[in-house]
Parts: C-alpha cells; structure tokens; sequence
C-alpha cells in the first residue's frame, strides 16, 4: 500500500499551575487564522503522528495537566492562540510552534515483510517512507501485533523534503505452528495497511504491501 498526505495537528500542553480550577476539554479552543477548532479525540487514544510527551488532558480523572489535540490545516498563516472560555471571561495563550506556518511535510510509504517464515523465526517488518511535501517532518505510525499477545510497536522516521528511508519493527513467529497466518496492522496518519506472514516450513520471501 502506498498512501501520500499531509496531517496538521496541535498538542498544547494544560499546565495545573496556571488554572485556578480544573476545567473541561470543551472549554479550550485552538484560534488561528480566524477559526477556531475544538480538541478532539485521537482514533487509536494516541496521535501516532505527533511527538507528544506525557498524557491526555482528563479533568473527569482529576487531572488538571496534559496535552490536547486539535486538528488544523496542514500549514497556517499565522500562529495559533490557545483560548480558554468559562466562568471567569476569556483568556488567551500564544502558542510559539514555528512549524505552523511552516510549508508541511507530505508522505508516501509502503510496508513489507517477509510472505513466509519458519516456526520461531525472529523476522522485520519494514517500513519505507518518501517526504514529498515542502517541509522536514518525522513519519510515524505504529506497528500492530496480533501475536502471541496483542501492542503496538511504534516507530518514526525524520526526513527533509525529497528524501528518503525506513525503519524496522521486529517480530518473531515465537510457538507458531506451520500454517498459521500472522497479521501486523501499520497504522499512520496518512492511512493504514496490514501485511500477513505465514508460518511454514521453508525459506523466508518478502512480500509488499500495496
């Protein structure tokens, strides 16, 4: 599978220290370029695509610290400003990210891995991807296994425009029987595609996923 795209997103961080109070997701917005946008919830609990340290913003956890999400054009005239609306009136943080008005990256990637393994056998799942947008990003997703034990494995790769590369996720065939077909779901921002590996007696042979 080969997917091309560019995601723009905003993590600001809620520091307790500032709020008198703990206050809901709902009353924060992101205001830039005279819109406002509401955090939202990642699909998968995480943005995959982010660098994002520490936790989710959860007041109904008694939180009053963590990151909140907003999802925004891919590249922004100007800086965006952080908005808080409650009892107390509006207040407004300006947020210092030079990526936002920065030209954004895009992506064009592909998975593989071998089409078949034997019983046991430690192999890699690769991952290769193309920056064919403007800016320098990072490319980064997530490897899901589905044995022996369900998680996911993340990885990232940090490219300048027109360049490219890979990583690897390793992953091993541990008390598979001969037959068995293993799925491992790559998960990005930019799309999601599932390579399978059979266990079987035999060499080893990459197969892509397209």
């Amino acid at each position: 599978m080969r997917v091309r795209g560019g995601v723009g997103g905003f993590t600001p961080a809620v520091n307790g220290g500032i709020l008198s109070s703990k206050k809901d997701r709902e009353t924060f917005t992101l205001v830039a370029d005279g819109e406002s946008y509401a955090p939202i919830t990642p699909e998968h609990g995480y943005p995959v695509d982010l660098d994002v340290p520490g936790n989710a913003y959860a007041p109904e956890n008694g939180d009053r610290r963590g990151w909140l999400l907003f999802e925004t054009p891919a590249q922004l005239d100007s800086p965006p400003v952080l908005r808080l609306d409650d009892n107390d009136g509006p207040r407004e943080w300006d947020l210092a990210v030079e990526k936002a008005t920065a030209p954004p990256p895009a992506w064009e990637w592909a998975a593989d891995a071998p089409a078949a393994v034997a019983p046991d056998e430690t192999f890699e799942i690769t991952i290769a991807a193309e920056n064919v947008g403007d800016g320098p990003g990072t490319f980064r997703g997530a490897v899901n296994f589905s044995y022996p034990l369900y998680k996911p494995e993340g990885f990232d790769v940090p490219l300048d425009p027109g360049e490219s590369g890979t990583a690897t996720v390793t992953a091993e065939a541990r008390d598979a029987d001969p037959g068995r077909e293993i799925d491992y779901g790559i998960r990005t921002p930019t799309g999601e595609t599932t390579v399978t590996v059979a266990v079987e007696d035999g060499t080893a042979t990459n197969t892509d996923a397209n």
